[in-house]
């Protein structure tokens, strides 16, 4: 991972520019959020120690909540995305690949696959940002449309992110 490190930290600094800059800015309605800086968290290598997952994972949420304001929500939700993941990983990834090293982005997965697994943790982080956003559960079906609705917006754009973004080594 080390020599990958001036990759993540571009993809962390655009990700960061870009969600706080136009995503943060986009209102649709009451009920749909994009987070697109999830993404960072999610095509982290196979292979990356757990404890630096859960550092990274803190570092893009709390970067996020100081320039959102935020209050902490997004390092709160990042981070249990981040300790989960592996778990996720290891049952979504197909059984020969999971001694592998491999970046778990649409183009190793296929969109099926990858839909599962983002799918699972953005559900997982979207759940924890907005209750906790809320904070009452008096407004539980009103929050349950916000996580499905934005979980349904920041899959399509992490996935035409890497469509656009991401090269496929394949090719």
């Amino acid at each position: 991972m080390i020599e990958q490190l001036p990759r993540y930290a571009l993809i962390f600094f655009l990700l960061v520019v870009s969600q706080v800059l136009v995503f943060n800015n986009i209102y649709v309605g009451n009920f749909l959020n994009v987070f697109p800086y999830v993404l960072f968290i999610f095509i982290l290598p196979s292979n990356a120690n757990r404890a630096l997952q859960l550092v990274l994972a803190f570092l893009i949420g709390i970067t996020i909540d100081l320039f959102s304001d935020s209050g902490g929500i997004h390092a709160a939700a990042c981070v249990p995305v981040a300790y989960i993941r592996s778990f996720i990983l290891r049952t979504t990834a197909s059984g020969e690949s999971t001694n592998d090293t491999f970046v778990p982005d649409v183009y190793y997965f296929g969109l099926r696959r990858y839909l599962t697994y983002a799918g699972i943790l953005m559900v997982l982080h979207h759940s924890i940002l907005f209750f906790l956003e809320a904070f009452e559960l008096g407004h539980f079906f009103s929050t349950i449309l916000k996580i499905a609705g934005s979980t349904l917006m920041t899959l399509t754009f992490i996935v035409l992110i890497q469509y656009i973004f991401i090269k496929n080594k394949e090719k």
